[in-house]
């Protein structure tokens, strides 16, 4: 991706757009009183009263970009092509210091307006929980696929709604020894937050093993950064399966199969998690492959701390 230099607003960070015009506005009232003599001064500190309570404010507006209850436009800053049918999208947050601290495994829910009808979808930020200022969308764009066209078409400086975050996982790190991923196309972008999630704090040692499933090799998004995570973290491995591999391909290849998830993930056990995402066949056919190695599986809607959870 193409990264954006902007000159830093110093005004964004509270130590100095609230702190140090309030101290240097005491400082002022205080040395030209003494210098004066002339207690009435001090009746500037009403003034100062308000000012700082415009700035706190100022300073609350800025602490969330993305609420649960509302709708909020941020504007598109950056797009970078990863496919011939995906992009990854950057979204400018409300100040340059603000952070998107969304939990693992949750989303945003996107609104957009065709023809005067609202159209909202549901998208995994894949940038880091606390990137500063902004957060990145992988979307992958279908020819009947409505807002992904739209997104496609965006321009940088455009505005697209967001509210959130939501979602159900939950993740505490060690909870599990191992956790197994599976995931099918976009399926991957909640997976790369668990996998940021863990791979970036050194206390957590958890292994994750993770089954990635696609048509073709060109279908595979982040395959080099996704390499790159294995190579650098001994408790990461991605085993790529395809459906359509070229001639020289040496991964696996079909679909996910109950030998492949045995090979490749954590076997069933109260301390290991099973985590889908992908088409609602795969999810369906990756299901019963688990039900039938030994996995706990509710059957319904996955609750948070469910040993086998469905995105």
């Amino acid at each position: 991706m193409t990264d954006i230099i902007e000159e830093p607003n110093i005004l964004d960070e509270p130590f100095h757009g609230l702190y140090i015009p309030t101290g240097l506005f005491f400082a002022g009232i205080a040395l030209m009183t003494y210098m004066s003599g002339e207690t009435r001064l001090l009746f500037g500190l009403p003034l100062i009263i308000a000012f700082v309570g415009y700035r706190a404010y100022g300073a609350y507006g800025r602490k969330n970009s993305i609420l649960t209850d509302t709708w909020t436009p941020l504007e598109l800053q950056d797009k970078t092509v990863v496919s011939k049918n995906t992009a990854i999208y950057r979204f400018k947050l409300k100040s340059a210091v603000a952070t998107l601290d969304l939990p693992p495994g949750h989303f945003l829910m996107a609104r957009i307006k065709l023809d005067g009808v609202e159209e909202v979808r549901n998208y995994n930020p894949i940038s880091p929980r606390y990137a500063p200022g902004y957060f990145d969308l992988m979307v992958k764009s279908y020819v009947d696929g409505k807002v992904s066209r739209y997104l496609a078409g965006l321009n940088p400086g455009e505005t697209v709604d967001f509210r959130g975050p939501i979602g159900q996982f939950h993740y505490s790190a060690n909870a599990s020894r191992a956790i197994g991923l599976v995931a099918g196309g976009s399926g991957i972008t909640p997976m790369l937050q668990i996998l940021n999630e863990i791979v970036t704090s050194p206390e957590d040692m958890t292994k994750i093993s993770l089954i990635y499933a696609n048509n073709t090799e060109n279908d595979i998004l982040l395959k080099d950064e996704l390499d790159e995570l294995a190579a650098t973290y001994p408790h990461f491995t991605v085993h790529y399966v395809l459906t359509q591999p070229p001639n020289q391909w040496k991964g696996y290849v079909g679909y996910v199969s109950e030998e492949l998830m045995r090979r490749c993930l954590p076997a069933p056990s109260p301390d290991h998690r099973l985590v889908i995402c992908g088409p609602e066949g795969m999810n369906a056919l990756v299901l019963g492959l688990a039900n039938k190695a030994g996995w706990s599986f509710s059957g319904g809607e996955s609750a948070g701390d469910d040993q086998v959870f469905v995105f």
